[in-house]
């Protein structure tokens, strides 16, 4: 497995990242010991990065994960909230201290900005982490972005350690510009001395036809220094590992397709249309339907957001 320092942070991560959501109550649902023992195989294959956040549920799954690991295996965890004031971040980081079982949290980053004004309004939050940063309890900050234009701010700002961004071969789920347009925002970040781990190589699910030729794409972008990939096995973990070792011999993963259900106790509050970051779904009749399904990352958001548990994953 290879290892790159993030940015001109002291963390060392693989070049695999693994991406907790899957395994979560938004997708597939694990429970904390099913999902504790998936992770735990990463690590033990030499996976030592783990993207999580508050939204996704799975601090107790990488808690089971850590239980008893040997205390010089450099773990780092990121993970990820969406508060935007003080007393939200506060709670965000204690909760993540508490439900990690960490008392330093290796990277806390703000959930999904978007701009530059999106920054300014996070601000509040953004200190907490700094001032949490200075008192050791966080080693690095950052931003997740699916825009364009949030690499961009966050490259401007001094203090931001840690930038993660959507990005993939095709460039489904940017927003804010192309494929190209993402790779120069975050190409300028990185001359910035940021670092910086990919979401969605596979798009959620709709590269997997694609899948060796997506993770190609990212594994040859020198200012990339992390991908995450979200798993939900033990097999996908190993067939992932081997991959990121060098291994070209391997059949497609095998996976089931993935789609967006909507039950019809949906009221219609536009809860989910205003959680996607993608513009996928819209009310029609009184009720949520996926009207754009190819902008669908399945990223779970909008099942985070449903008041009524009308919409998840499947």
């Amino acid at each position: 497995m290879e290892y790159l320092q993030l940015g001109q942070t002291d963390l060392f991560v693989s070049k695999l990242c693994f991406g907790a959501l899957t395994i979560g109550p938004l997708q597939r649902g694990l429970n904390e010991a099913e999902g504790g023992a998936i992770i735990r195989r990463a690590l033990e294959l030499g996976v030592n990065f783990i993207d999580t956040a508050e939204l996704y549920g799975t601090y107790g799954h990488i808690r089971v994960a850590l239980q008893d690991l040997d205390p010089t295996y450099p773990v780092v965890v990121a993970t990820k909230s969406y508060a935007f004031t003080r007393d939200g971040m506060l709670f965000s980081l204690e909760k993540a201290q508490r439900e990690l079982d960490l008392d330093v949290i290796p990277i806390f980053l703000l959930h999904e900005q978007e701009s530059s004004h999106t920054l300014r309004g996070h601000w509040p939050a953004l200190e907490v982490l700094w001032e949490a940063k200075k008192a050791g309890l966080v080693q690095a900050v950052g931003i997740s972005t699916h825009h364009v234009e949030g690499v961009a701010a966050a490259a401007e700002v001094p203090e931001i350690d840690v930038i993660s961004p959507l990005i993939n071969i095709t460039g489904i789920g940017i927003q804010g510009g192309t494929r190209e347009d993402m790779l120069t925002a975050i190409q300028g970040a990185v001359s910035k001395g940021k670092g910086i781990y990919a979401m969605k190589p596979l798009g959620g699910g709709h590269l997997l036809a694609r899948w060796s030729t997506a993770l190609d794409y990212l594994l040859s972008k020198p200012e990339i220094h992390s991908v995450a990939v979200g798993m939900k096995s033990i097999e996908e973990v190993e067939h992932n590992v081997a991959y990121f070792q060098g291994r070209r011999d391997l059949p497609k993963p095998t996976s089931t397709t993935r789609r967006l259900h909507i039950d019809d106790w949906c009221i219609g509050c536009a809860a989910c249309v205003n959680a996607c970051p993608n513009g996928a779904l819209e009310i029609r009749g009184g009720q949520a339907v996926v009207a754009h399904p190819e902008q669908c990352v399945f990223c779970g958001y909008c099942g985070a957001n449903c008041p009524e548990f009308a919409i998840k994953v499947i």
